[in-house]
């Protein structure tokens, strides 16, 4: 196992279900809870972040900034393209997630766009003109009602 993917010790653990919690949680706080010092929990942040292991983010309601439409899309594609298709999609404004799959389908992709016209657009012009992608489904969804990036301890 690569030194970057090794499993977090219980500090760690601990620090990363904190900002889980709450992103903005100060280190101080952070510190006194798990009895260690506030450079201890500054360093372990740092390398958390430095090895992928964590990334702070504000999470947002997509509705309420304006957006219309937040939609999955599942795409087949020919293997060959597969690389060239997700390069371009990440580079997509609207594309907001991506990741390869096993099963039927090959690319999953959720995307937010201003208005259907929008998404309209994407799916039958601008996807197909990527190449190589054989088949979509796309599901809109209509309404979000649990929106967490908060992943359960795994001794629970």
């Amino acid at each position: 196992m690569r030194k970057d993917q090794e499993r977090l010790d219980p500090t760690d653990q601990e620090i990363v279900r904190q900002l889980q919690q709450d992103g903005r949680r100060s280190y101080r706080e952070m510190a006194r809870a798990l009895d260690v010092s506030e450079g201890t929990v500054r360093w372990r942040v740092k390398r958390l972040q430095d090895t992928g292991a964590l990334r702070i983010a504000a999470i947002a309601d997509p509705f309420r900034l304006g957006y219309t439409v937040l939609a999955s899309m599942f795409l087949k594609v020919s293997p060959e393209a597969v690389e060239r298709v997700v390069e371009t999609l990440v580079g997509w404004q609207e594309v907001v997630y991506v990741s390869s799959c096993t099963g039927r389908v090959d690319i999953y992709t959720q995307v937010v766009c201003r208005s259907h016209e929008d998404l309209w657009e994407l799916v039958a012009r601008r996807l197909p003109a990527i190449g190589g992608v054989l088949e979509t489904e796309t599901l809109m969804e209509l309404k979000v009602f649990k929106l967490q990036y908060v992943y359960p301890a795994l001794d629970a």
